[in-house]
């Protein structure tokens, strides 16, 4: 179970306490640690956003160590209750989320900020970026869930198949990472709203298969990756200034494919930010 999800919303691995890693740094935000490590030199700051439950060393391993573009940092951080930050005993809301990134944004004292988002990471971004417009210069989705997928999803599946999903996703709200991915879709539902920014969108290329651990049915599974795919392109309707780009060999878990095509985009759409902010 604790790595049936690691693909779907990146639910993760179990929560652990370990030492400080060389590199690697604590702050206070709302009464928890945040362990959080960056790279490189810059008053501007690519930020690196895991999806649920997930750590953030672990997900962008690959592209936060080559990452480099004179004028950046590339920062990281797990939020509370993933990875070396302080474990958390019941679901925090979305607005929680964001609002922790805010506090973790100044407290660090990072400008400029883009935002490069995986998974269920992508709704926090968005949230922050709705209730912060004037600190997020730019985003990059990765495979990043958009709101529609969850309602798709209950109708594609089979009434079986709908009764796994519904325990997989609550045993990460209740028992894991206590984030609440049905309350985080209502959350954005509520509050649609635009990106007056760059953004870009990759979507995997690859199909997910790992739900079959969970004895879905094909159908099932094909299910969940056609309402996936879908909801790619409704994500890719959040800005005007967009640029939507398949992973063509990568899957969910892109850093152990292709960190490179995800670098070279990150690059990309910083190019577009300074376009943007020349305007």
């Amino acid at each position: 179970m604790k790595r049936l999800l690691a693909g779907l919303l990146s639910l993760s691995c179990i929560h652990t306490v370990a030492a400080e890693a060389p590199g690697e740094h604590f702050a206070r935000v709302g009464g928890n640690e945040l362990a959080w490590e960056c790279r490189g030199e810059g008053g501007k700051t690519v930020v690196l956003i895991a999806g649920m439950g997930l750590d953030a060393h672990v997900t962008y391993k690959n592209t936060f160590r080559n990452f480099s573009v004179p004028g950046y940092q590339v920062c990281l951080y797990d939020r509370a209750g993933v990875g070396k930050s302080t474990p958390q005993s019941k679901a925090r809301p979305l607005r929680a989320l964001a609002d922790e990134l805010d506090g973790l944004v100044r407290e660090r004292g990072w400008g400029d900020v883009v935002l490069v988002a995986h998974s269920f990471g992508g709704l926090i971004a968005r949230a922050y970026a709705q209730a912060h417009p004037e600190a997020v210069k730019g985003v990059v989705f990765v495979d990043c869930v958009h709101e529609s997928w969850y309602p798709a999803l209950q109708r594609a599946m089979s009434p079986d198949g709908w009764r796994t999903m519904d325990m997989i996703i609550a045993w990460e709200r209740d028992r894991n990472s206590h984030e609440d991915f049905p309350e985080a879709v209502q959350a954005l539902n509520a509050k649609p709203g635009k990106l007056n920014v760059p953004v870009t969108v990759l979507s995997r290329g690859l199909p997910y298969t790992n739900i079959r651990q969970a004895k879905m049915s094909y159908d099932d599974v094909d299910a969940f990756n056609t309402t996936w795919d879908a909801a790619q392109f409704e994500l890719a309707k959040i800005s005007a200034d967009m640029r939507h780009v398949r992973m063509r060999y990568t899957a969910h878990m892109f850093d152990e494919q292709d960190p490179w095509l995800v670098l070279d985009e990150i690059g990309l759409l910083l190019k577009r930010v300074e376009a943007h902010a020349r305007q």
